[in-house]
C-alpha cells in the first residue's frame, strides 16, 4: 500500500530549515493515480523553499507498484552507490513478497515487469516509455545510437526521456552527471535542486522502430542492458532532471 512520512527539510539553496514536507515510502498506484500523474509531470514530492522558493526534489528508497499492468519498480536514491548490491537486496524482497508468498502473490510475480531505477526522472521515464507501448531496452539502446552520434559516452552524459513527439518521435534531455554526495543517513532522502538540461537530442520514429523491431540487438550491442532489473544505458546510478 501506498505509505508516507513527515520530514523536516532544508532548502539546498538557502540553508533554510524546520519546514515539513511528505516523503513517500511505498507507491501503489492502483489507488493512487494522481501520484503517477505527479510523476508524468515531474512534480513528484518537488517543494519550494518557504524562504527563498527555490525548488527541490526529496527522493527516499521507494517502491512503486501498479498492479493492473504488472509493473514493480524500485526506486533507489543518490546514497546507493552500487547498482549490483542494490539489485541482489530487491531480489530478495521481490522474493520474499511475491514468488514466495501466496497464490494470488505468484500471480503478479509471473506478470510484473521488474526494475530498479535511480531517482524520479527515471521512474517517470520508464512509465513514459510503457505507457507509449515501447520497451524500454530498445530505448535505451536509441540513447546509446544518439550519444554515438554526438561523439559521447554513456558514462559521461546521461539522457532521458523528455517527451513523446507526434508521430512517435522520441525527445530526449541531455544533462551532466550529478556527482553521487557525501553519505546520506538512510533514514533521510536526498535532496536536489533541479538543474536544467544541457540540451535536447531527437530520435526519429524510424530510428525507434528499427530498435523495437530487433530488441535482442540492444543487449547484443549494449551487454549490460540484458539484465531484467538494471535496464539503464548509463552503467550505475545517475541522479538527473529537465
Amino acid at each position: 500500500m501506498s505509505t508516507f512520512k513527515v520530514h523536516t527539510a532544508t532548502c539546498p539553496a538557502c540553508g533554510h530549515t524546520g519546514w515539513k514536507v511528505e516523503i513517500a515510502q511505498g507507491l501503489h498506484i492502483t489507488r493512487l493515480p494522481e501520484i503517477k500523474q505527479q510523476l508524468l509531470a515531474g512534480t513528484f514530492q518537488t517543494h519550494r523553499c518557504p524562504k527563498c522558493e527555490a525548488p527541490a526534489v526529496f527522493e527516499a528508497p521507494v517502491v512503486y507498484t501498479d498492479f493492473d499492468r504488472g509493473e514493480y519498480v524500485a526506486v533507489e536514491n543518490a546514497r546507493t552507490g552500487n547498482w549490483q548490491a542494490a539489485i541482489t537486496r530487491h531480489q530478495t524482497v521481490f522474493r520474499d513478497c511475491f514468488e514466495l508468498g501466496p497464490p494470488i502473490a505468484q500471480e503478479m510475480a509471473a506478470r510484473f515487469k521488474r526494475r530498479i531505477v535511480y531517482g524520479y526522472r527515471a521512474l517517470r521515464e520508464k512509465l513514459l516509455v510503457w505507457d507509449a507501448g515501447l520497451d524500454d531496452r530498445a530505448v535505451e539502446a536509441v540513447k546509446g545510437d544518439l550519444l554515438a552520434d554526438e561523439g559521447e559516452a554513456p558514462r559521461e552524459v546521461v539522457l532521458r526521456v523528455s517527451r513523446i513527439l507526434d508521430g512517435g518521435h522520441l525527445l530526449f534531455s541531455l544533462h551532466d552527471p550529478v556527482p553521487r554526495p557525501a553519505e546520506v543517513p538512510a533514514d533521510q532522502p536526498f535532496v536536489l535542486a533541479l538543474p536544467p538540461a544541457r540540451d535536447f537530442l531527437t530520435a526519429t520514429a524510424d530510428r525507434v522502430a528499427a530498435r523495437m523491431r530487433d530488441v535482442a540487438s540492444a543487449t547484443r550491442d549494449y551487454p549490460w542492458l540484458q539484465d531484467d532489473w538494471f535496464v539503464d544505458l548509463h552503467d550505475g546510478p545517475s541522479y538527473l532532471y529537465q
